[in-house]
């Protein structure tokens, strides 16, 4: 943590020349080169799409986000979480980056549309896992009804007890979401969790791991030598680069 504290504080004092330019032109082509194969991937395994495209939730009362489906949604496109319009305007180094003034419009307008082209992708990540694990893990634990093990706790002497108290509150997560229609197993949701090698899916609202646990499923399938774990933990990577490159761009 020091040592990000400090490698932050010395590139934010050199010139942009320096660390940020060869920096972010680097890390570009890892990031283009996971978008391009996840594409790939998608592409060659043509998943099944298991969320229905509409749902009993489109008037606002489902149990992630409690609101009506206009005005949220447009401001979600026009935002640029969607549309990637964020990427065209609010960077405040590429500005500094770029050779030439008539670069400005591909850079902007490219990066822009690389951005949207992740949406579509997280979205498809999102839609091919099981609906009944994807609200498992993004409902929050109250409106599941349970109240979450310490998993820091894993590794200690406790470890009999806080599995055990994790397998009861997994059996009450998967009979509630059961319960609003999308049918799902305990036993579903264990075997997810030790499938990405983590100690349970449950409360993991956001983005970032049901994105992480698509890009798993079909990286696993296209490249079967290795383990799902490996797959998941790679997307988690990749989205924190692309979260604190956008981060330091934009700020």
């Amino acid at each position: 943590t020091f040592a990000l504290i400090g490698y932050a504080f010395v590139s934010a004092l050199l010139p942009v020349w320096l660390i940020l330019a060869p920096r972010d032109y680097l890390a570009t082509f890892l990031k283009i080169g996971v978008i391009v194969g996840l594409a790939l991937g998608i592409v060659v395994l043509n998943p099944e799409l298991k969320m229905p495209a509409m749902t009993q939730y489109i008037d606002g009362t489902g149990p992630l986000w409690k609101g009506a489906l206009f005005p949220f949604l447009f401001i979600t496109i026009a935002c640029g979480a969607v549309s990637g319009f964020h990427a065209l305007i609010s960077s405040g180094t590429t500005p500094k980056l770029l050779a030439n003034e008539t670069d400005a419009r591909f850079i902007g307008y490219g990066a822009m549309l690389m951005e949207s082209f992740v949406a579509i992708m997280a979205l498809v990540a999102a839609s091919i896992i099981e609906p009944g694990l994807y609200f498992a893990m993004n409902t929050p634990p109250a409106g599941l009804g349970i109240t979450m093990p310490n998993l820091h706790e894993m590794g200690g002497e406790n470890a009999p007890i806080i599995m055990a108290q994790l397998k009861d509150v997994t059996a009450h997560a998967a009979a509630t979401v059961s319960s609003w229609g999308f049918v799902i197993s305990p036993e579903q949701i264990l075997q997810t969790a030790k499938d990405i090698g983590e100690p349970s899916v449950l409360n993991r609202a956001g983005g970032a791991p049901t994105l992480a646990v698509g890009i798993a499923h079909v990286f696993h399938k296209v490249l079967p030598m290795a383990d799902m774990g490996f797959w998941y933990h790679f997307g988690i990577l990749f989205e924190a680069l692309f979260i604190l490159t956008a981060l330091d761009a934009g700020t």
